[in-house]
This record gives C-alpha cells, structure tokens and sequence, in this order.
C-alpha cells in the first residue's frame, strides 16, 4: 500500500468517526484538515488527497491569522484556512518578531516556518490563495496593521492565570482593539472529537449588540451548514421556539443563569460561539466586555468576537 493510499484509507476512517448526519462543506472541510495536517509534535503536512472542491467566492475578502511556531498557532491557521475556503476568500499569514535586530539566520527560520504554513495550507485546501507577512514589532500591533481591512482576524488563545486576568494577551489585545471580527481560536480538545462538525454554532444575545451577533453569527452558520442557537439569558421564564430562515434553523433557548456561564456551558457542545465585543453599556476602547472575557478565557470552542 502507498502513502497515497494509506492516506486515503485514514481518511475514510475518520469520515466515519467525525461526520454524523448529512455531510456539510463544513463537514468536508473539517475531515479534509484532519486527515492530511495532522496535530503531530513535528506539525506534520501530508500530501493532498483528492483535489478539493472549488471555493464559492461571493466577493472579495480577507483573513489574516498571527502564526509562530506552537501547536496552537498550527490550529489556529488551519481554522482560518477553513474560514477562507468556506468564504472564497483570500487568506494572509502574519508572523512577528519583537526584536528589530534580526539577522540573516534568524529571518530565515522565520521564512522556512511560514513557508511550511502555506504547504500546510496547499495540502488541504488547494483553492485558497494564500500569502505571507514577516513583521519586526509587537505581534498585536502587527495583526491590527496588516488586518485593518480584512474580514476576519484569526488568532490561537493561549494565556496564563496573570495575563488573561489584565488582558494582555496578544488575542485579546487584538480582540478589544479590532473593529472587525476576530476569532479566537480557544479549543483544548482539539482535534475534533466525534461529531464536532455536526454541532450549531451559539450565539449569545440579548446585549445592545444583539442584531451584529444575530446577523454573524446566522451567516456563519449557513457557510457551514449547521444549525443557530440564540442563547438568551432571562430571568423570565419564556418557550423556547425555533424557526428556518434562508436554510438555517435557529433555536431561541432561554435560560435563567448568569449569561457568561451559559456560554461556556453551552460551548462544550458548539462549534464555535459568537458574542458581542462589549457589552452592558461599554464602550470603551481597548476593552472587552465581561461576558465576551469570561467566555474567551474559559471556552470549550472556538469564539468569535463581534461589534
């Protein structure tokens, strides 16, 4: 048996194991990146298996996501991989360093491991145009320049206890200061676990916010074939209900607790989650609400931040 078709072979192994239901661009993509990255200690790209199906481009777009060299920055491009794909958008790989002294040696680590990014990328989605920038300076600074345009900025959350208390990591730094949306890629189970394709994307509403939150978070739901939860923190008892708009089906669910806690709760069994950037009369900036900080440091998936 060939590489190829050993391959071949893992792949339709894991299909089994993560696909539940009618199959999703979502569902394709996903299994597609799983197979041929791999979550290795190395990073390991594989080759291309069969030839990805074409990106349906609806206009011109942008995502930028900050890389170095860690497993969670492997994740994060390949989420925003999968972002572009399903936008047909074009995808910018932004890697920072802070020391302006940075010589020849150096620079070419820098430039092998973004060119190892983009292989990673060619071999599971060869219809997303990919390109790279090389940066000396603070790594949030950096991604709020070259992303000032784009559609999404993608970043890995990591943090420790000191720094995810004042905000100072490079995602939330990047996810208070952007006025576009960001997504912080928060997935300590990753790689998927069985049927995390099929799972909805929540959203938390309720918040002045609430139609920017309901409006993404719809969309993002319909790129990936999945279902919306709108997640509603009331103390007044209300019937759930749900509807089917432009073939997404929404589930409005109401509950009584404290809104950043059914978040979190409800992300073990989401996709993504989707939540204002400030909330509750805040609007200063440089500053992120506390339901979408809480949420960010304590997530099961990942999380997009919205204006």
């Amino acid at each position: 048996m060939t590489d190829l078709d050993r391959l071949r072979a893992e792949r339709d192994a894991v299909r089994g194991c993560t696909t539940r239901g009618r199959p999703t661009r979502y569902s394709d993509v996903i299994d597609r990146y799983l197979d041929v990255a791999g979550y290795g200690a190395e990073h390991a790209v594989g080759p291309a298996l069969d030839p990805p199906p074409p990106a349906t481009v609806t206009r011109t777009g942008l995502v930028v996501v900050g890389v170095d060299d860690s497993a969670t920055s492997y994740v994060a491009v390949d989420h925003a991989a999968i972002e572009a794909e399903l936008r047909g958008w074009h995808l910018r790989l932004v890697h920072a360093r802070h020391s302006g002294d940075v010589h020849a040696s150096v620079r070419m680590v820098d430039s092998r491991l973004l060119e190892r990014l983009i292989d990673r990328v060619h071999a599971c989605s060869g219809s997303v145009p990919v390109t790279s920038r090389l940066i000396v300076g603070p790594a949030a600074n950096a991604l709020l320049t070259e992303g000032r345009d784009a559609g999404l900025i993608v970043v890995g959350h990591r943090h420790g206890p000191v720094g995810a208390a004042f905000g100072r990591t490079v995602g939330d730094r990047v996810a208070a200061r952007h006025t576009g949306a960001v997504l912080l890629v928060r997935i300590p189970g990753w790689p998927a676990r069985p049927g995390f394709d099929a799972r909805p994307v929540v959203a938390g509403v309720g918040g002045p916010d609430s139609d920017r939150v309901v409006a993404f978070a719809h969309g993002e739901a319909k790129l990936r074939g999945c279902e919306l939860v709108l997640l509603h923190a009331s103390r007044t008892p209300r019937v759930e209900r749900q509807e089917t708009s432009d073939g997404v089906t929404t589930h409005w669910r109401f509950v009584a607790e404290d809104p950043a806690e059914a978040l979190i709760e409800a992300s073990g069994q989401a996709a993504a989650v989707v939540v204002g950037r400030r909330g509750g009369g805040l609007r200063e900036a440089g500053l992120l609400g506390s339901v979408s900080r809480s949420v960010v440091q304590h997530a099961d998936c990942p999380v997009f931040l919205v204006d």
